[in-house]
């Protein structure tokens, strides 16, 4: 039988611990809407890459050059990184026409990365990358490794918005009508 002297206070830093992961993902979500990269003291123009993606292909973030990039840090177990996938996919089929492209880089082994890719029908690039994606996501300023992790890129190859933990599809469209996508 459990005690509940030692289930209280258990219980007590979980709701403690929510409440406090709650609040710091609304502070953070201002944040990615609010951005700025004129003001911010980091370089605003996207760092390069290649990397193969699960097809064995070389990408290149040059090879997206004049479009709008929602550069997505995902791994398999992350609840809120599945979460927003759908929306993504989505996005993708919605806008693409547009010159708008979505680039998911998989924190996470090759084989988790397909498998999930396949079973809910991923229709843009993923690259999957353990330790080079967490280099990567730091090196487009995701100073803390938190996952989820996405960036929008501009047309013209600059940052326009960090964000930091989990993106809806509204905030997303906000985002995109900002950069000349029609919603």
């Amino acid at each position: 039988m459990l005690n509940p002297k030692k289930v209280l206070p258990i219980l007590a830093i979980l709701f403690v611990s929510t409440i406090t992961s709650y609040a710091v993902q609304r502070y953070l979500d201002q944040d990615a809407i609010n951005y700025d990269p004129q003001t911010d003291d980091e370089i605003s123009i996207r760092p390069e890459f290649a990397m193969a993606d699960l097809d064995g292909q070389i990408r290149n973030i040059k090879n997206w050059d004049g479009k709008v990039i929602l550069l997505n840090f995902w791994a398999t177990w992350c609840p809120p990184c599945l979460s927003e996938i759908p929306d993504f996919i989505e996005l993708q089929e919605k806008y693409g026409d547009q010159g708008f492209q979505v680039i998911g880089i998989a924190v996470d082994n090759e084989e988790a990365a397909r498998d999930y890719a396949n079973e809910v029908k991923i229709n843009y690039p993923i690259m999957a990358a353990e330790f080079e994606a967490i280099e990567l996501s730091s090196r487009y300023g995701n100073r803390i490794g938190a996952l989820p992790y996405s960036v929008i890129i501009n047309r013209e190859g600059e940052i326009s918005n960090k964000i930091t933990g989990e993106l809806s599809k509204i905030k997303a469209e906000k985002l995109l009508e900002k950069l000349n996508i029609k919603i």
